[in-house]
């Protein structure tokens, strides 16, 4: 067989998967939420003081400024905490932070 004969599933399978929100090991047990900030869809996970945020909407080539102020608006809303500061990491897929509840 051709190898573009695959390539609809192939594009399909990618898309799906993208789209996919599983938390780390150490986030299996920890409190899911589903949020959209702004049209984008995020997953969240929090686990103690820390967060795991999954960035579920597809975009084509999205500022990393914008992701993060909508990932940190997204923690926000669905903790009730504030991100601590300098902890939010990641790239535009997966964030990390610390919470600062004080």
């Amino acid at each position: 067989m051709r190898f573009h004969a695959f390539l609809p599933f192939s594009l399909a399978l990618v898309g799906a998967l993208a789209a996919c929100a599983s938390p780390s090991p150490r986030m299996m047990s920890g409190e899911r939420h589903d949020i959209e900030i702004a049209g984008t869809a995020f997953t969240v996970f929090r686990k103690g003081d820390e967060v795991e945020v999954y960035r579920t909407t597809p975009e084509l080539l999205p500022r990393m400024s914008e992701v993060f102020a909508k990932a940190e608006q997204a923690i926000r809303q669905t903790t009730g905490c504030a991100v601590e500061d300098g902890s939010l990491v990641g790239d535009a897929a997966l964030m990390k932070a610390r919470l600062n509840c004080g």
